[in-house]
């Protein structure tokens, strides 16, 4: 009897590496957009992403206003005045005041503008004696006012669907009297650290054993205001990491495995994906380091398998599971952000290479610096590190200058 080579059952019809950059665009492709919604609260949208468009409610500002402490008149087509009686006052938050013809109005910033004057005179230009006022010479006509809709017109669109909600925009939905808004669903991600030498960070270490980072490391690294992370861990049982994905690929929309995904007689993570009913379309990268990366589905799940090296396994999830959760939320790609290594690295051509970099600005140049030596199994370089350097498979070496696409660590602090 011959048998099967080991996962044939769960390997796509061609089964050899697909490049880098095929594995990004099938990574994205995989992860369709979150079509559910939930209603938030204003206070606890910082981050999330808005699943419908707002409209202004009523205009910014609602009414006219006085835009500095003065005086409201009417100049009309009389001319400036020179000298003219005080006959009220109007504080920010009381109604409108009417102004009498031929008077002068006290008005304070952001009062409303009283009614029958057309121009406000900030009090530095202005001499008070009494209950009269002397105005400089030079007014200038419908000066100092904001005017009713100048910043929003009542039935605006004033955020589109997609939009990340920040603190301006916040701002802005308070102004409105807005105080819960549509926006997409949570992403729930699992992850699931494959190995029987792993242990938690408050469990004793037996002969053999480590602990494990990547779990951790993954759940902090894909932290983010739309996305949920449940972290599990199983040993190296078929049947342990069969049942661990069916179960959670009916709760999560993004399931994450660490290790096993090579062919070794310990590596049962893509038996698995196919006795869970799932299948792989990608099961080797052309990357370095990553090679053993897969991409599928496991019931209505995405599915993807890192790695069980610790820049490895980052190093996929900064690749390929990012640009998935703008996927999933419905955004754009984010905009590439270039560096300049500053050092001399030999590459074989034939396959990517990520390097992890120390980034620096320089004379208003994004710079690249080796962050320590080389060894996916590395914690201290990963800690050195603030990017990976993406060394295309074309080159065949990098010299100092050359021009690398890089993914930050940070994404918003190298943005470009």
């Amino acid at each position: 009897m011959t048998l099967a080579p080991p996962h044939e059952k769960c390997f796509p019809p061609v089964a050899g590496m697909v490049s880098f950059e095929a594995a990004c665009h099938e990574a994205v492709k995989l992860a369709r957009p979150i079509d559910r919604q939930e209603e938030i609260s204003v206070a606890s949208a910082m981050g999330r992403v808005l699943a419908v468009p707002i409209k202004a409610p009523h205009a910014l500002p609602r009414f006219d206003q006085a835009a500095m402490d003065g005086y409201a008149i009417c100049i009309g087509g009389d001319g400036s005045p020179s000298i003219l009686p005080i006959t009220g006052i109007t504080k920010a938050g009381n109604a409108p005041g009417l102004l009498l013809q031929g008077t002068a109005h006290r008005v304070m910033t952001g009062a409303a503008l009283p009614l029958g004057a057309d121009t406000v005179v900030i009090q530095e230009d202005v001499t008070r004696r009494g209950d009269v006022v002397q105005f400089r010479s030079g007014i200038r006509p419908g000066g100092h006012i904001r005017r009713a809709g100048e910043d929003v017109s009542e039935g605006d669109t004033v955020l589109e669907a997609g939009r990340v909600i920040g603190w301006p925009e916040i701002a802005l939905l308070a102004a409105l009297g807005i105080t819960t808004v549509r926006a997409i669903r949570t992403l729930r991600t699992a992850v699931l650290t494959t190995g029987s030498e792993l242990r938690a960070a408050h469990e004793p270490l037996t002969p053999g054993a480590i602990r494990d980072a990547n779990g951790p490391m993954l759940a902090a690294l894909l932290e983010h205001p739309n996305t949920s992370v449940s972290l599990q861990s199983v040993p190296d049982d078929p049947a342990l990491i069969t049942k661990a994905l069916t179960a959670l690929s009916q709760e999560a929309d993004l399931v994450i495995t660490t290790a096993g995904m090579s062919a070794g007689e310990e590596d049962h993570v893509c038996d698995a994906v196919a006795g869970a009913g799932g299948r792989l379309d990608i099961v080797r990268v052309a990357v370095k380091p990553g090679k053993p990366v897969g991409f599928g589905k496991v019931g209505d799940a995405c599915f993807i398998g890192l790695p069980g090296n610790p820049q490895a396994a980052a190093f996929g999830a900064l690749a390929f599971i990012r640009p998935m959760i703008r996927a999933f939320l419905g955004q754009t790609e984010s905009r590439p952000v270039i560096a300049d290594m500053a050092f001399a690295f030999g590459h074989k051509p034939g396959r990517t290479e990520l390097l992890p970099v120390r980034l620096a600005n320089r004379n208003g140049r994004l710079i690249a610096d080796r962050a320590g030596p080389e060894g996916s199994h590395r914690m201290m370089t990963l800690v050195s590190a603030d990017a990976v350097a993406i060394v295309p498979e074309t080159c065949a070496s990098v010299e100092v200058g050359t021009s690398l696409k890089i993914l930050p660590f940070d994404p918003m602090r190298f943005q470009q």
